[in-house]
Order: structure tokens, then C-alpha cells, then sequence
């Protein structure tokens, strides 16, 4: 990181300026001129410290209907809560809060109460709202739901701040969807514990990086703050997060935006690298996470990457947390939509409200739900173009005794092109196979898997690196949204204390470039 300048040397420069011959009077002009244009381009790390309480900034700073950040360090990365306002009141959080917790080349992502999150962390004082339902206003309870949602509220017990199997089961969350970059080019990316996390633990033995940065989004506001005890920081506007855990073969940023106005602001800002090429971000009111990765050929061309989809559990380690999570990846399946060249990847609603511990419901809760869209093309970088991957296959389950699969249990097979008939990860999934989970198999354990290769002729060295961009879907909660005790209706603030925190001036700004 590099301090370009600060208030003290600013202040000398002001004073010295006067006694310059026109010649150095030119060349500080033109090195200030540089400074300033360098800094255009390169995101802010270090924010402002936050001018008011927890509770003053989302009440006053938010504005009805937008989304604010609050990301913390964690691991070997960073977690981040996307906060939603509704319009029912000054203090109006909507369910479900999203957690996403990024290290190394691990996505998870929780979904939360927002009861809990406010009761934790904006005030004690919380006063759950009543559910959405047929008579309420669909805007007040979900931002984006076209119509009014009669499944949204269903847990058995409203009129409490807890998870239905929180006193039991130390249930803590609705869970939601994890996955990993397992593999780019052969190179793995699960850190070696007993390397401080140095190398892959794998045969591949390769480096690993930990670089984790977050900045706000270019484009828009562009408004951050650290709190007091340098917990976390806090985002008015859209958050950027970036990583580069393997420098020859991936690195990645990750967009969150807090409104509208701000993803189109945040799109028409080139500095935002690959984001133009991304999908609209929508989701569990607006909390998806836009993923865009950035992969490098290997040498004389091609390009392989594997991502598993794992489930995060709802209760504390265990084997209930364990059957649950078995539960879910047996119900995932996937196929590829040649209309949209989009691989989707989806688990059975049923299972997954199952796993939340909430009651399934014959009106709502058959079929699938999607929880990740691939696409089935890479971008080259160099050219723009989109170019079809060669192949995209998914990991299935079976008996290590059937000649198609290996010792155990599994098997790799291209991804079904008909949605009425999509590849299902167990391959037979009334009588699914245990293998796949059990370690005295073949001596590993795997996951629903997904390999992308696309080969030399169609990703050259030409394009120098290929962007690739997976939507991650929120899981849904209760539809139980919370505000603080005693306020009133929403808000639309004109002068935010965060904003004013986070824009007096440039002096003490301190910047680092991304990797």
C-alpha cells in the first residue's frame, strides 16, 4: 500500500510552492495532476471513522428501499451483511439478512432473522413486525416481489425472536449455499493447515494466496466508514470485494450494490473490470452476490475450472447438521439452457425448507429451487467475445461396485440439456447411494461437482485471461421483517451523517492498488 499524500504533506507542498522556480513549480503541478489521476483508478481501502452510533446510521443514512454493507475480516478473507430497508418504518429490516463469507476460493453464504441482526447490533430494543401476508403491502415486507408473497410467512411461532429449532438444536441461521473453486488448470485451492494455509494440501502442492481487499464499488456514492472499535466497516453504497488466491490462474472480484441507480452507475464505470458482462442482481431483495472471475489459459491454451456446491448447515456441527446437509446435496440436479447458454443448478424446495426446520407446505413448496446460474460460455478478455465452453459436466453418486464409477462411488458426466429431465447428482435418487459422504469408500469424499474445460483452439493464450460469472441465489427465511421500538415511517435523508464522515475531503486518504 502506498500513502500518495496526506494532510501534513499537503500542507508543506501548499507552503513550499511559492518559493519553486517555475520549472519545479510545473513538475510538482504535473506530479500532484499524476497523484490524482492514479488515485481515480484505484479503490479506497481505509474509510473515515464513522461520525454516529449503529442505530443513528442505518435510521438516518439508509434510505428506504436500498441496501447498506456491513463487512468485518474473518479467516482468511472477510464476511459481509447485506442489510435491506423496507418501507414500514425508519428502522424497517427485511428478512432474510444475508451473511457472505469469502476466503481463499470459498463462497458461503447464511441467511439470517433480522430481528437477531438488529437486536445484536443496531439496538436491543426490537419490535418484530407482523408477516407478509395477503393484506399487507408487498413493497413494506420484500423489495422485489412482483406480487403479494402468501408463502413468505411461516414460521410456527411470530411472535418470538428464534429459529424454530434454536433451544434444541442450537440453530443459528436458514442456511444457505456454499461452494468452493476447488480447481483452475489443475492447480487446487484448499489451503494446507499445517502450512499456515501456504500451499494446496492436495497432490498438486501448488502456492496459495490470501489478499483479501474490500472497497466500495466505482461508480455512485461511493461511501464508506470504519466504526470506532475497527470492527467493520460500514457501506452506504455498493461494496467491492477482491481476492487473487492463485496469481497464474485466478483472481476474482465480487459486487454487491445497494440499489438500482447504484448497479447501473457501478456498469457504466469501466474501472469495474468484468462487470459489464455480468447479470442483473436480484434475489432475496437485492442481496445476491455478483461473482466475476477472472481465469488465465494455460500455456499453449485451454482452460479448466471445477466448482462444488456444498450446503451450510442451520444448527451446530453434528450429525443432525450432517444428515441435513446429506439431505440436500442428495436433492441437487442441474441442466443447461441452450436459450440462455445458462447452467442451472438447483435442490428440491421441499429438502431445503426441511433443513430450516420450517413446515413444508403443499402450495409452495414442491418442485425446485435454484440456488446457482453458470454460464455455459467464458468471455475473452482481449476481445469481448463470448466463446462456448467444450465441456460441462457434473459429478454424480453411485455403488463403487457399478463398472461406471470409480472406487468411490463416483462418476463425471456432460450436463443434461433438457430441463424436464435434468442430471441428478444421485444417480439413482430413489435409492441413493452413501458413498459419496463416507471416507471408507475410496478413501475421499466428494460433492455435486462441476467441470468446465474448454480447450485450446477455443480458449488461445490470445485472449491473455477469460471472465466467467456465477449468480448466487439467496436462501429465503420467514418472511419476518423487524424494526426498532418507536419509530416512525420511512425515511428519505438528505444530509446522511455517514456520507458527510466519509466525503470531507481527500486529505489522509490512503490507497492500494488491487492485485
Amino acid at each position: 500500500m502506498t500513502e500518495l499524500f496526506g494532510t501534513a504533506l499537503s500542507n508543506a507542498n501548499a507552503r513550499e510552492l511559492p518559493r519553486l522556480g517555475k520549472k519545479r513549480k510545473v513538475l510538482a503541478s504535473w506530479r500532484l495532476s499524476l497523484a490524482l489521476l492514479l488515485l481515480s483508478f484505484v479503490p479506497v481501502i481505509y474509510a473515515k471513522k464513522c461520525g454516529g452510533t449503529a442505530y443513528e446510521w442505518w435510521r438516518d443514512d439508509i434510505q428506504s428501499g436500498n441496501r447498506a454493507f456491513l463487512v468485518e475480516l474473518e479467516m482468511r478473507g472477510g464476511a459481509v451483511l447485506c442489510l435491506s430497508k423496507g418501507f414500514g418504518s425508519s428502522t424497517e429490516l427485511l428478512d432474510p439478512v444475508i451473511r457472505s463469507i469469502m476466503h481463499t476460493a470459498n463462497f458461503d453464504q447464511q441467511s439470517k432473522m433480522p430481528c437477531s441482526v438488529l437486536g445484536g447490533y443496531i439496538s436491543p430494543n426490537v419490535d418484530i413486525n407482523i408477516p407478509n401476508g395477503t393484506t399487507a403491502s408487498t413493497a413494506r415486507r420484500r423489495l422485489l416481489t412482483g406480487e403479494e408473497d402468501i408463502c413468505a410467512a411461516s414460521r410456527p411461532d411470530l411472535n418470538t425472536c428464534k429459529y424454530p429449532m434454536q433451544d434444541e438444536l442450537g440453530q443459528w441461521s436458514w442456511g444457505g449455499i456454499a461452494y468452493q473453486i476447488g480447481q483452475v488448470n489443475g492447480n487446487c485451492t484448499t489451503p494446507d493447515e499445517e502450512k499456515d494455509g501456504a500451499v494446496c494440501h492436495e497432490n498438486a502442492r501448488n502456492e496459495l494466496q490470501h489478499d483479501w481487499k474490500h472497497s466500495p464499488v466505482y461508480g455512485g456514492d461511493e461511501i464508506s466508514c470504519d466504526e470506532v472499535d475497527a470492527k467493520n466497516t460500514r457501506y452506504l453504497s455498493g461494496v467491492l470485494f477482491s481476492q487473487a488466491p492463485l496469481l497464474d490462474d485466478m483472481k476474482y472480484p465480487m459486487y454487491m450494490v445497494s440499489s438500482e441507480v447504484d448497479r447501473l452507475a457501478a456498469l457504466d464505470d469501466t474501472r469495474n473490470a468484468g462487470l459489464q458482462y455480468a447479470r442483473e442482481m436480484k434475489g432475496e431483495n437485492g442481496c445476491d452476490a455478483e461473482i466475476v472471475y477472472e481465469f488465465f489459459p494455460k500455456p499453449g491454451g485451454g482452460l479448466m475450472v471445477e466448482l462444488s456446491q456444498t450446503m451450510g448447515c442451520t444448527t451446530k456441527e453434528g450429525d443432525e447438521c450432517k444428515s441435513k446437509s446429506v439431505a440436500i446435496a442428495d436433492s441437487t440436479s442441474a441442466y443447461i439452457s441452450n436459450d440462455t447458454n445458462v447452467v442451472v443448478v438447483q435442490v428440491e424446495q421441499s429438502t431445503l425448507r426441511e433443513s430450516q426446520y420450517l413446515p413444508v407446505r403443499s402450495s409452495c413448496d414442491q418442485g425446485t429451487t435454484t440456488t446457482i446460474k453458470m454460464s455455459s460460455q467464458f468471455i475473452c478478455a482481449a476481445t469481448g467475445e463470448r466463446i462456448n465452453i467444450s465441456s460441462i459436466k457434473m459429478s454424480q453418486a453411485g455403488s463403487p461396485d457399478n463398472p461406471l464409477f470409480d472406487e468411490g462411488g463416483k462418476r463425471e458426466v456432460e450436463i443434461s440439456r433438457d430441463p424436464s429431465k435434468p442430471t441428478t447428482f444421485q444417480v439413482d435418487p430413489a435409492n441413493p447411494s452413501d458413498c459419496w459422504y463416507k471416507d471408507s469408500c475410496g478413501g475421499w469424499s466428494f460433492a455435486p461437482d462441476f467441470v468446465f474445460r474448454a480447450d485450446a483452439a477455443s480458449a488461445p493464450e490470445s485472449c491473455v485471461s477469460f471472465y466467467w460469472d456465477p449468480l448466487i441465489y439467496s436462501v429465503a427465511g420467514d418472511g419476518m421483517a423487524a424494526s426498532v421500538k418507536g419509530n416512525g415511517i420511512a425515511n428519505s435523508p438528505s444530509s446522511p451523517t455517514t456520507a458527510n464522515a466519509a466525503s470531507a475531503g481527500l486529505t489522509g486518504i490512503l490507497v492500494a492498488l488491487m492485485a
